[in-house]
């Protein structure tokens, strides 16, 4: 792989974890919105070492918790299964979302660390040359 090539294959899979990180950012800020369905991130590789792309998907099951209604309308995004005086509550799991986003970040900060490193590299080769 040439060094324009790392620095390409490391800008794809910039983009991709950045909306990986987005995707986890919308599920826990919707956490406590009722008849939420969470989305997650799907990751592939390119063709020819170009590095990563992603692609997100709603996540229609499991449901949420059942919680009492107490005065709430009804969520038109609420399962037909769903009792009556009951509205399903967000399906995201807190503890499930922090590990994805640990797991995002550090692979977003793997491929920062490119940036800097072909940077030093082209420096040495722009050097050798000269």
């Amino acid at each position: 792989m040439s060094v324009s090539g790392a620095m390409y294959t490391s800008a794809n899979a910039l983009n991709a974890f950045g909306v990986g990180t987005q995707v986890i950012a919308h599920n826990l800020a919707n956490v406590l919105t009722n008849g939420f369905k969470s989305s997650r991130t799907m990751y592939y590789d390119l063709p020819a070492q170009a590095g990563t792309a992603a692609t997100t998907q709603k996540l229609f099951s499991p449901t949420g918790p059942l919680i009492p209604a107490q005065g709430l309308p009804p969520n038109p995004n609420s399962s037909p299964l769903t009792p009556p005086g009951f509205v399903e509550g967000s399906n995201t799991d807190i503890a499930t979302e922090m590990v994805g986003l640990i797991v995002t970040s550090r692979a977003y900060q793997a491929n920062a660390k490119v940036v800097p490193t072909v940077d030093a590299m082209l420096g040495t080769i722009i050097n050798i040359r000269v």
